[in-house]
């Protein structure tokens, strides 16, 4: 307990999942203190500043459908006035075509090959056939697109971009990786969203099996005025004007299981905290790598075994109105995997006259790409750009390259059970909540993050009044899997 005799909560870091933790906690009356490594709030949510421009930590949308959220996110970047409510546009670059994505019959079929699209058609068909006569299970991604797009389109689109983004083959990446990101339609389904408009239609929104809102199946989001970084500063504020505090350029040395105390640096300052409760936001690895006494040499392996794929945020500030018509486009065979366009997103995030783009790479940290020199990241996608027809290399005035090395989660096949086993001695044996994309190793958006970091917050509040631990697995148990035959 505090000198004031409420009970201590510390919560290792301040993206979007801790903010909202901590802000419970605190509505709950504990005494809180947030500890982040950067020198500010926001995690992957916070937003970079170049000039009069305005870059994300990569394109978000808020795509949160629960009333609570909606509107404590309203309240958070500043009322009415602090958001736009915007309908998503996106597209896929194929053969130097543009299709828009969802795809539609219409936009198909006046740019596909008819000959191409016939058997596209036929393999899609056989697959949603076979699926239904056999109902199995997908064993990993490769066999859950092939069911869901059929072979042509896997071998012509899907196959193709999965192994450029992730750099891995689909076979080793689980079928979770694509049902959480692909939306899972019927061919019913599918005929019907051709003719009706998807604005209207979202009623009909599916889990996905981390149990967010497939994206796809979200076609109107929220966006802060002022960039993505409005919704952390204003949890952030929030937090400290109910006494939490937040210490940030906190490098975390060792979490005391034994003791209850977090220890650690703020610059050539060390700190030592006690604490009643704990929630972990960051990646498992390096929590796993901080505690003590050290976890059995099980749990280290598993976490050890948590891969992550890196990113290149390389951002153009560009000396005209328009780059891309759409929020962003998914490029097949150009140095990029997408490019997004924020003054699509708000006016404000650039000069009158001009706007920002993100192209984002694929990359490990320590490979080529990783180490690679910034102009020389920067030189080869305004080449790209420049072939492309979509700017002249003299528009961009400056640059700014950011690497994010835990950007995505991989779900490589397996990796289930070591989530599962991993936040199940976490949290009953060393007494550490997890939450958000990076604390439970979950590819999701920041409606699912936070609402992640809620729940932990109720789990450790319930943990310090009645000691009861629920079983809180990422994950419950899947169907059987078996194996295709295309």
């Amino acid at each position: 307990m505090s000198q004031t005799g409420k009970p201590r909560a510390i919560v290792l870091g301040a993206g979007v999942a801790g903010l909202r933790a901590a802000l419970h906690l605190l509505e709950r009356g504990y005494d809180v203190e947030v500890l982040e490594k950067l020198d500010e709030v926001g995690g992957m949510a916070r937003s970079h500043r170049v000039g009069d421009f305005v870059f994300d930590h990569g394109p978000h949308g808020f795509f949160a459908r629960e009333d609570w959220l909606i509107q404590e996110f309203k309240e958070l970047v500043g009322g009415e006035d602090g958001y736009f409510w915007l309908t998503k546009w996106s597209q896929i670059h194929y053969r130097d075509e543009y299709f828009n994505y969802p795809l539609k019959l219409r936009d198909i079929a006046s740019k596909m090959d008819r000959f191409l699209l016939l058997r596209a058609l036929c393999s899609y068909l056989w697959s949603r056939l076979r699926v239904k006569v056999t109902r199995s299970q997908p064993a990993n991604a490769e066999e859950h697109l092939i069911d869901e797009f059929g072979r042509v389109l896997y071998d012509q689109f899907f196959g193709p971009y999965t192994r450029k983004v992730w750099a891995v083959d689909p076979k080793v990446l689980d079928a979770d990786f694509t049902r959480d990101r692909v939306p899972s339609l019927h061919f019913w389904e599918v005929i019907r969203r051709i003719f009706t408009d998807p604005i209207k239609d979202q009623a009909r929104a599916r889990l996905t099996p981390s149990g967010r809102v497939v994206l796809h199946d979200l076609h109107a989001f929220f966006y802060p005025r002022r960039g993505a970084e409005a919704l952390p500063q204003g949890y952030a504020e929030r937090i400290r004007h109910l006494g939490g505090r937040i210490r940030t350029r906190a490098r975390i040395t060792r979490v005391d299981l034994e003791s209850r105390v977090v220890q650690g640096t703020d610059g050539p300052t060390a700190f030592t905290l006690p604490y009643d409760g704990i929630i972990s936001t960051i990646p498992m690895e390096a929590l796993v790598s901080s505690l003590f006494p050290a976890p059995p040499p099980e749990i280290r392996a598993l976490a050890v075994r948590l891969r992550y794929r890196a990113i290149l945020l390389v951002n153009l500030c560009v000396n005209r109105a328009q780059v891309i018509g759409p929020f962003w486009i998914y490029y097949t065979t150009q140095f990029f995997n997408r490019v997004s366009e924020y003054r699509h997103f708000s006016p404000d995030l650039a000069p009158t006259g001009k706007t920002g783009i993100c192209c984002e790479v694929g990359c490990d940290v320590g490979d080529d790409l990783w180490k690679a020199d910034d102009a020389e990241i920067v030189r080869r996608c305004v080449g790209d750009l420049e072939d492309l027809g979509l700017l002249r290399a003299e528009e961009v005035e400056n640059h700014l390259v950011i690497r994010e090395a835990s950007a995505y989660p991989l779900y490589d096949v397996g990796y289930r059970d070591r989530v599962n086993g991993l936040v199940r001695w976490l949290e009953h044996e060393a007494h550490v909540m997890t939450a958000g994309r990076q604390g439970r190793f979950l590819y999701v958006n920041q409606d699912a993050a936070i609402i992640s970091g809620r729940e932990a917050a109720e789990a450790v509040d319930r943990l310090v009044a009645t000691g009861v631990i629920e079983d809180r697995a990422v994950w419950k148990s899947r169907e059987a899997r078996r194996k295709i035959v295309t």
